[in-house]
C-alpha cells in the first residue's frame, strides 16, 4: 500500500520531502507492528450485539450533549445578533487554587471565584481547560472554553478539579448551588465512561485522538478518584445521595476493570500502561505527532499510587501493582539527571533515579517523538523546540516507589 502511495504521488513531491515523509511512515508502521507483535491481546474479541447497542447508545449521548451545548451557545448569540462566541480569558490552568481553607469559600474572594466556576459549567456539565475562571462570570455570548476540542474535557485536570472545589464549597456554605453544579458534573462523568469502564480525553467526543481511552496527565485516575470520593461518602462528599453513591461504586469498579485490562503485557510480563488506550481493543496508541505507542512512566505511576489507595484490594490489583512497580524497578535511570532542553543527560552519582516518559514496548528502550511524526532513541536528536516544551524524563516515580515499599508489606504478592 505505502509503495503504491508514492508510486502514485512521489512526482508532486521533492525528494527530501518524500524521503522525510517515508522514513516517517515507515517508523510510525514499524512501531505500530511492533507493540502489536509484543503485546498480548486481551479484549481484541468481536463486539456481541448487546455490547454493540451499548456503543450505539453511547454515542448517540454524546451526540445528543454536544447538540444541546452548540444549542446553548447559538440560541446566545442569536439575541445578542452576534454570530461568533466572544473568547474568555486564557490562563494556564484554571485561575484558582484548589486547596483552600474552609473560611475562604464564605469570604467575599471565595464566593466571587465560585460564581464565575458555577457560570463555565457546560450545559452538558462540565468544564473546560486553560480557561480563567477567576477573572470574571461568563456572559452570554461567550465560549465555555479557550479550545474548541476541549470544551468541555477532563484533560489536564478539567471537570474532576472543579467537582472537588464544589464539595469543599458546598461543606464550608451548604450552598445548594454547589450540589446541584456537582450533581450535573458527576452525571457527565457517569455518561462519559465508556461500556468497557475507560474515559475519553473530552466528552462529548471529538474524535481523533481525544477518543481514546486517555491515562495522559493523569486522567484516568482523576475520575477515578472523584468516584472513590463519591462512594465513600465521607467528609466534604457526605452530601451525596445513596443512588450517586452506588453508581460511583459501580462505575468505578467497571474502571478497575478497564485498568486491569489496559495493563499492558509484553512477553508474558505485566508492566505499565500507555498514556493512551484505543477505546474498542484496548491496545496502547498514538495521540500527538510526538506521543508515540509506548509504556510511559509518567502517567501509569499516578495509577500505581491510586490503586494503592484502595481498601481490601483483589488478588489482581495487588499483582497488577507489584507488576508496576518492578517495571520501575527495572526501567529507572541510575547517576543522570537532565534539564528541560539539554541535548543529553549529565552524570551526577548524587540524582536521584530518573525514568523516561516514554519507552518503546518490547525492547524497553527510551524513546523521544518529535512534531514530524518522527521517533528517537536519543533525547538530542529532538527539536530543540521539543526538548523545551516537553517532560522527557521524570523523577515523579520515586515518590510513589517509597510508598509501594510500605504497602508491599502489607500486601505481599501470593
Amino acid at each position: 500500500m505505502l509503495k503504491k502511495l508514492f508510486m502514485l504521488n512521489k512526482s508532486l513531491i521533492p525528494n527530501r520531502t518524500l524521503l522525510a515523509l517515508t522514513l516517517s511512515l515507515f517508523t510510525a508502521t514499524t512501531q505500530i507492528a511492533m507493540a502489536t507483535s509484543v503485546v498480548e491481546k486481551t479484549a481484541a474479541t468481536p463486539v456481541a450485539a448487546s455490547a454493540q447497542t451499548n456503543w450505539d447508545v453511547y454515542y448517540a449521548n454524546s451526540k445528543s450533549l454536544h447538540e444541546q451545548d452548540e444549542a446553548a451557545i447559538v440560541a446566545e448569540l442569536k439575541k445578542l445578533n452576534k454570530k461568533t462566541a466572544d473568547l474568555p480569558a486564557p490562563t494556564k490552568e484554571f485561575g484558582f487554587e484548589i486547596n483552600q481553607p474552609a473560611e475562604w469559600f464564605t469570604s467575599d474572594e471565595g464566593k466571587r471565584v465560585m460564581d464565575i466556576i458555577l457560570s463555565f459549567q457546560t450545559p452538558s456539565g462540565g468544564w473546560s481547560k486553560r480557561t480563567d475562571m477567576a477573572k470574571a462570570v461568563r456572559q452570554p455570548g461567550q465560549a465555555f472554553g479557550t479550545e474548541e476540542d476541549y470544551i468541555p474535557t477532563f484533560d489536564n485536570g478539567a471537570t474532576s478539579t472543579q467537582l472537588l472545589l464544589l464539595a469543599k464549597a458546598h461543606q464550608a456554605t451548604g450552598d445548594k448551588r454547589y450540589t446541584e453544579a456537582f450533581a450535573r458534573g458527576l452525571t457527565l462523568i457517569l455518561s462519559a465512561q465508556y461500556p468497557n469502564g475507560g474515559w475519553p480525553q473530552s466528552f462529548p467526543l471529538r474524535g481523533g485522538y481525544h477518543d481514546h481511552i486517555t491515562y495522559n496527565d493523569a486522567l484516568m485516575r482523576d475520575l477515578m478518584l472523584v468516584l472513590h470520593h463519591v462512594a465513600q461518602a465521607k467528609k466534604e462528599f457526605a452530601f451525596v445521595s445513596k443512588a450517586q453513591q452506588q453508581a460511583a461504586q459501580d462505575s468505578l469498579t467497571r474502571a478497575l476493570d478497564c485498568v486491569i485490562k489496559t495493563q499492558v503485557v509484553v512477553n508474558g510480563k505485566l508492566t505499565v500502561w500507555g498514556a493512551q488506550h484505543d477505546a474498542k481493543t484496548l491496545q496502547p496508541a498514538k495521540a500527538r505527532a510526538y506521543e508515540m505507542i509506548s509504556l510511559t512512566s509518567s502517567e501509569s505511576v499516578w495509577m500505581l499510587d491510586f490503586l494503592m489507595d484502595l481498601d481490601n484490594p483483589s488478588p489482581t490489583i495487588v499483582q497488577s501493582v507489584h507488576a508496576a512497580a518492578s517495571w520501575y524497578e527495572q526501567s529507572k535511570i541510575t547517576g543522570k539527571t537532565w534539564v528541560r532542553g539539554a541535548a543529553s543527560l549529565s552524570d551526577d552519582k548524587n540524582a536521584p533515579p530518573l525514568w523516561s516518559r516514554f519507552y518503546e514496548i518490547g525492547s524497553n528502550k527510551p524513546i523521544f517523538g518529535d512534531r514530524d511524526d518522527s521517533i528517537h532513541y536519543v533525547v538530542g536528536e529532538v527539536s530543540e523546540e521539543r526538548r523545551l516544551g516537553y517532560a522527557w524524563y521524570t523523577t515523579a516515580p520515586n515518590k510513589v516507589l517509597e510508598k509501594y515499599a510500605l504497602w508491599a508489606k502489607a500486601h505481599p504478592l501470593k
